[in-house]
């Protein structure tokens, strides 16, 4: 039987029978360090971690098959890992609900700015805001998240537009009143959105993203914000850890009152956590059974 290595995932009792019918499993709580998940994952078949050092350790393991329960884990060679016998799969679809969700609210609230009229306590003058109607929105990433973000943007009547690989970026954006960045991380999307994209966009315009800072430059946006240019921002903190306000990159967000910055949660919802747990099972089934899914393939 293969032999698989659980590194941190709690795993219901359906889903550790599920394991055990098709592998020797064992089971470890979170490692403390990349030598420690290099160690108990020597001679396994299987990896399924929690994350937790796992980018920094793909290039030190060997012919093994790694998952995990969530979509973006950084970037890596995967050519470099195959040649090593290593292939990774995420747990594609599982938060994207949990995510669009999210988006929607930040929308609705760059553009209504509803925040300041929840439980008024005092009269105060009504200032007009913008309806989403017509609004023009560039998804920048059509991927399983990007393309599925389209749906209720459209639905709330705006005109959606995608990003994809070969446009021209600033002729895309010109002219857009929302830009929604959805990229994954890989070499093409490297600070894709730098001081320059940011500076070329329409007076007015929003930023939203969910995305890694890897992908933009959050030095251009801050610039494009005291600038004018940009009215304003929504982020939330990814990669840093979950609710952890007090890294750096948040602080920089918190300080511009124009940034609607939270701490790595747009995925938080008891839903995406048990899909993404239920994909990475399905990843490790379909690997025994020698039709692999999900894998990625990075550079």
């Amino acid at each position: 039987m293969k032999k698989i290595v659980v590194a941190g995932p709690k795993l219901s009792e359906d889903r550790k029978k599920r394991l055990e019918v098709i592998g020797e499993v064992t089971y470890y709580p979170s490692v403390s360090s990349s030598e420690e998940l290099i160690k108990i994952s020597d001679g396994a078949d299987v990896l399924f971690s929690n994350g937790d050092f796992l980018l920094e350790s793909l290039p030190k393991l060997k012919n093994i098959f790694v998952t995990y329960p969530y979509v973006e884990l950084g970037v890596f060679d995967s050519d470099a890992l195959k040649r090593n016998g290593i292939l990774v799969a995420n747990s594609q679809g599982g938060n994207r609900s949990s995510i669009i969700e999210w988006v929607m609210f930040m929308t609705l609230e760059l553009f209504r700015k509803f925040r300041y009229m929840v439980r008024a306590a005092e009269n105060f003058p009504v200032e007009l805001q913008e309806s989403l109607v017509d609004k023009k929105v560039l998804i920048i990433g059509k991927g399983s998240i990007g393309t599925k973000i389209a749906i209720p943007c459209e639905a709330f009547g705006m005109k959606v537009d995608f990003f994809s690989r070969g446009d021209d970026l600033k002729s895309k954006s010109s002219d857009a009143d929302l830009i929604i960045n959805a990229l994954n991380c890989n070499s093409t999307s490297k600070n894709l959105l730098d001081r320059d994209f940011f500076m070329s966009l329409k007076k007015g315009a929003y930023y939203l993203t969910f995305a890694r800072p890897y992908t933009y430059d959050i030095d251009g946006l801050l610039k494009a914000i005291d600038d004018g240019i940009v009215a304003g921002a929504a982020i939330d903190c990814d990669p840093e850890d979950f609710g952890d306000t007090t890294n750096d990159f948040y602080q920089k967000c918190l300080k511009n009152e124009k940034i609607l910055v939270t701490p790595h949660i747009a995925f938080s919802t008891k839903q995406a956590v048990s899909n993404g747990g239920e994909i990475a099972i399905q990843n490790i089934e379909a690997y025994i059974a020698g039709k692999p899914q999900n894998v990625l393939t990075k550079n």
